[in-house]
């Protein structure tokens, strides 16, 4: 039973995330079934009962159809989301069925007309049932709905083809009701699933620029930074190299500008070539002396998400070379082996300052993740820091 109650209360937490039909719309499943007992109430007129039986049968009925709207109403605000029930729900789903069920019961006992009018309680009971309980709960009250149904059948005298009619209708519209709810349940189910895809494809959106702005941004403006600090100390002592430094760096923040455009509508993807070339550029700025390693043929041969990952690489991991840093010397190693490729990109500055793992850090492992690589960043075996990565390749 508390399982059961527990999956209840997550179907209605999530129908209640997405908006529905309007629940009078919707409340058109029980409304429908009304005109089936205007036969009754005719007959009941027609029979002459007397008063006190008449009176009694008039106010059984009025309190069953009060009933009955009320909580398929409930039923329907339910469905669309408009209201949630209390953790208490379940005694509040019960106390109208037991309500109903006694009242199906009893008005065929102590009313007049044709008794097969007057069994047609028990298809409205079974209407409330399909659409307020979980399907094994809806199967196990219509059994003893049936039983029910009989019993009274029975007492009455009805005919036994009238019963079982009485038995067909109950349970055809039990599970009719409840094949709609279940349809309309998943159907909502299905559009919050798509909203929260939607989402979710908007923040890895917004992750994926945030992080090439990181990666562009962060390394130009260390660039710009260095160039400026050395144009301020060569603005007296030497005027021309500063006024170089100057244009250096007016040429790197329009070069910035145009990465920064092209990276926001995901046309740029950075090439080994380039980056190279941009290391060589900001690490001799920045006074740090650079030597490369490996096989120059590589970097042309290499597949373009395979170039674009580890440009993204060189790019951020020199980044933090300058920022966080105090090296002297940086090596930067390519090599290629059978299915993968390693970079190895090591400075021999202060470990305990160069092993911050920042967002650059955290940017390089889920790009090389994406391709099935692999990134770890280290204290040196001589010294320093290194940061290695190794992609495969087909």
């Amino acid at each position: 039973m508390l399982d059961t109650q527990k999956a209840q209360d997550t179907e209605i937490d999530l129908m209640e995330k997405a908006p529905g039909p309007s629940p009078y719309l919707l409340w058109l499943i029980w409304v429908i079934w009304l005109p089936f007992f205007s036969p009754g109430i005719i007959g009941l007129c027609l029979a002459h009962p007397p008063l006190p039986i008449l009176l009694i049968s008039f106010l059984g009925v009025a309190l069953f159809f009060t009933l009955y709207l009320r909580e398929t109403l409930v039923n329907a605000q339910r469905l669309t989301g408009q209201i949630r029930l209390t953790p208490g729900s379940h005694v509040r789903s019960w106390l109208p069925l037991a309500g109903m069920a006694t009242l199906s019961f009893a008005l065929p006992l102590i009313s007049h007309g044709d008794p097969s009018d007057w069994l047609d309680f028990f298809i409205f009971t079974a209407s409330y049932v399909g659409g307020r309980f979980q399907t094994r709960q809806t199967t196990l009250i219509l059994i003893l709905l049936v039983l029910l149904n009989i019993g009274t059948g029975w007492l009455v005298h009805f005919s036994w083809i009238g019963i079982g009619r009485s038995v067909v209708f109950v349970i055809a519209v039990g599970y009719v009701v409840k094949a709609i709810v279940w349809s309309l349940t998943i159907r909502r189910e299905l559009r919050q699933a798509r909203e929260e895809i939607a989402h979710l494809a908007v923040m890895n959106e917004r992750l994926r620029i945030a992080r090439d702005l990181h990666d562009l941004l962060g390394h130009s403006l260390s660039l710009i930074a260095l160039k400026s600090e050395l144009a301020g100390r060569l603005l007296v002592m030497a005027p021309e190299r500063a006024a170089t430094e100057v244009r250096d760096i007016e040429q790197v923040a329009r070069t910035t500008l145009q990465e920064v455009r092209e990276a926001v509508t995901s046309y740029r993807q950075p090439t080994l070539a380039s980056e190279i070339q941009a290391t060589q550029e900001i690490l001799a700025a920045a006074g740090i002396v650079y030597n490369y390693e490996g096989d120059e043929k590589i970097i042309h041969t290499l597949p373009a998400t395979i170039e674009a990952a580890l440009g993204w690489v060189i790019r951020e991991g020199v980044t933090n070379i300058i920022k966080h840093s105090r090296a002297q010397h940086c090596t930067l190693s390519i090599s290629q082996h059978p299915h993968k490729i390693h970079l190895v990109l090591t400075n021999d500055g202060p470990v305990a300052s160069s092993t911050t793992k920042g967002n650059g850090l955290h940017g390089i492992t889920e790009r090389v993740a994406t391709l099935g690589g692999t990134c770890e960043a280290r204290a040196d075996l001589k010294g320093g820091f290194c940061l290695t990565v190794s992609l495969p390749i087909s």
